[in-house]
């Protein structure tokens, strides 16, 4: 296994925009390793490698239908075909990516180390050679196998379950860290003070959202189910960059429940800590950012096979659980009516969440970059 000797001096960190998660981890990850000077620099290759083809955004919006359309049908299409064939198909993405990935990466200016955290990209790298290449893994549980293809360096994965996968797929256990879930350090906050700031009432609140990208047809679903059980509770319907989801979420508030509807917000850290619970999907962002302000999920939306391994360690560590959407507002009223429900339910002392996880991440990452 290759070891640099010497301390970086640049780190470039590389996502692609097929769901929110890559792209958050990639600045999260830049913000540990500038703690202490680094100099690090994220790219979305997807925004330079066709200069006069708009191939970020075709890929937003093609992974925004893959999802939807059918009930994900092209999407579990997609990823089947990438876990049973994961070394074929990174194959077939070099063929036909390669040479112009190695020009676009060479034109970015060097770098003593990369991460990636898209997988796809971590294997580009590591064809492209030189320095190396720390894959982070942005899913739980039995991860598609092509995370763990190509002569990566080092692998950082959120759980024993995506352990067990690398392993299988014949990554040398020293090549593989396990880092807790990249939690944020949350809003430092009360309720009280953060529906404040949001101008809402001081009752039982709900955050309905898609995650960063709006997706999810469950999460509308249940939407609109907590619109016509008409429960007394407080609605926040976030729709994320999801322009559509944010006009049906507008068109339900106009029946005048009690509701506020918003897009793609800065302010996401403080509904989070204004609300009582969550309905959303099960993207390891999602669940991360509801972890962090220690608030449960209720998960009706998890997209086949990427995020089921997402949804079964919320279920473990008993900060989320898989609902319907037609039985939220069941399970909304109960959650209103009897605090200690929510408690007895839920727990957020599990040592899998903590709080310390972007010191572990920095050290684990130094140490890997720095040998």
């Amino acid at each position: 296994m290759r070891g640099p000797a010497t301390r970086p001096r640049h780190v470039i960190v590389l996502t692609l925009p097929l769901g929110n998660g890559h792209t958050a981890a990639a600045h999260v990850i830049a913000s540990v390793l500038r703690r202490d000077g680094t100099r690090v620099s994220v790219y979305d290759p997807s925004e330079g490698l066709f200069p006069l083809f708009p191939l970020a955004r075709v890929l937003s919006r093609f992974y925004r239908f893959a999802v939807n359309w059918r009930a994900g049908t092209v999407h579990i299409a997609l990823y089947r075909l990438a876990d049973r064939h994961p070394a074929g198909t990174s194959r077939m993405v070099s063929i036909l990516f390669g040479r112009r990935f190695r020009s676009w990466l060479a034109s970015i200016g060097p770098a003593d180390s990369y991460v990636s955290t898209f997988s796809l990209l971590g294997y580009l790298l590591a064809e492209a050679g030189g320095a190396p290449v720390v894959s982070f893994v942005t899913d739980a549980g039995a991860v598609n196998r092509i995370w763990f293809q190509g002569a990566v360096e080092k692998y950082i994965v959120p759980d024993t379950g995506s352990l067990a996968t690398a392993l299988l797929c014949g990554v040398d256990s020293d090549r593989v860290s396990v880092v807790r879930p990249p939690m944020s350090a949350g809003v430092e906050m009360d309720k009280d003070q953060a529906r404040r700031r949001l101008k809402l009432e001081d009752r039982f609140t709900v955050l309905v959202t898609g995650g960063g990208s709006g997706l999810g047809k469950g999460v509308l679903e249940a939407a609109r189910a907590l619109v016509s059980a008409r429960t007394d509770v407080q609605l926040l319907l976030n729709a994320g960059s999801n322009a559509d989801l944010r006009r049906e979420f507008t068109d339900l508030c106009a029946t005048g429940t009690r509701c506020t509807v918003t897009g793609f917000s800065p302010d996401f850290p403080l509904m989070l800590a204004a609300c009582d619970v969550v309905v959303g999907k099960a993207g390891w962002l999602t669940l991360n950012e509801a972890m962090s302000a220690r608030r449960p999920t209720l998960i009706v939306d998890v997209v086949p096979g990427q995020e089921e391994g997402n949804c079964s360690f919320a279920e473990k560590a008993r900060v989320g659980r898989r609902i319907e959407p037609g039985d939220v507002p069941e399970a909304v009223r109960r959650y209103a009516a009897s605090a200690s429900a929510l408690k007895e339910e839920f727990s957020f002392s599990n040592d899998m969440l903590s709080s310390a996880w972007a010191d572990e991440m920095a050290r684990d990452l130094k140490k890997t970059l720095t040998g």
